[in-house]
């Protein structure tokens, strides 16, 4: 009879440490996809920005902003920890100044003909070298202008340039890197429209739910030094 209690009881354990080892085991998939650093062409989440000064390009890492896919703004590009950092279409995964002096890596040429007063007028558009923009996502499989991901009640094609802007952005900790309309402070901005005009004639800009992916995805942004 005591024989068999301890039997029984040995079968027990035997039983629990079988269940608890199958409860606390991942198939290969679920192990792989935890520990995968998430990816997108050369760009990772310890590499979010990427240089090629043979290409005249920049790439940076960003995550779509669901607010503005409904919600107007003249920010499409901020450095997530800037002041503006929840104010853009998209949220930068690099900040503004590695930005800055990437572009001047690639040869591009800051304007620096904006001043925070002319903000308040709608006279005057950016200046600096011409970058062509781009977008692309995991599962996209091409590049599209990034205007593509933007929609206007004006629409006008875009001319992004390299204003600089480094001492304001350095004081006001915006962490603007493309700005829609022409901008003191944005180290790109768009010659499109001019400074504070977007506001000022209440031009609405938001992302484009038709084309940008869900809240929260990761985007490449790419910057290329126009010839």
């Amino acid at each position: 009879m005591k024989r068999a209690k301890v039997l029984s009881m040995v079968l027990t354990l035997l039983f629990i440490t079988v269940l608890s080892a199958g409860c606390n085991s991942q198939s290969p998939n679920q192990s792989t996809t935890a520990n995968k650093e998430f990816k997108l062409g050369e760009l990772t989440d310890a590499k979010t920005m990427v240089v090629n000064k043979d290409k005249k390009e920049i790439q940076i890492l960003a995550e779509v902003n669901g607010k503005y896919l409904t919600e107007s703004t003249r920010h499409g590009v901020v450095f997530k920890d800037g002041t503006n950092g929840e104010k853009s279409v998209l949220r930068g995964l690099s900040n503004q100044f590695d930005f800055y002096n990437a572009l001047i890596e690639i040869g591009a040429k800051p304007g620096n003909n904006i001043s925070l007063d002319d903000m308040k007028k709608a006279e005057k558009s950016v200046e600096g070298s011409k970058l062509n923009v781009f977008v692309t996502w995991d599962g996209l499989g091409k590049e599209i202008p990034f205007t593509d991901i933007l929609k206007a009640s004006e629409n006008r094609p875009a001319d992004i340039r390299f204003g600089g802007n480094l001492e304001n952005a350095t004081n006001l900790k915006t962490g603007c890197i493309l700005c829609l309309d022409s901008c003191a402070v944005g180290i790109t901005s768009n010659a499109a429209y001019k400074a504070n005009e977007i506001e000022s004639k209440q031009i609405k800009i938001t992302g484009n739910p038709d084309v940008l992916p869900k809240d929260g995805t990761k985007v490449a942004v790419i910057f290329r030094l126009a010839d």
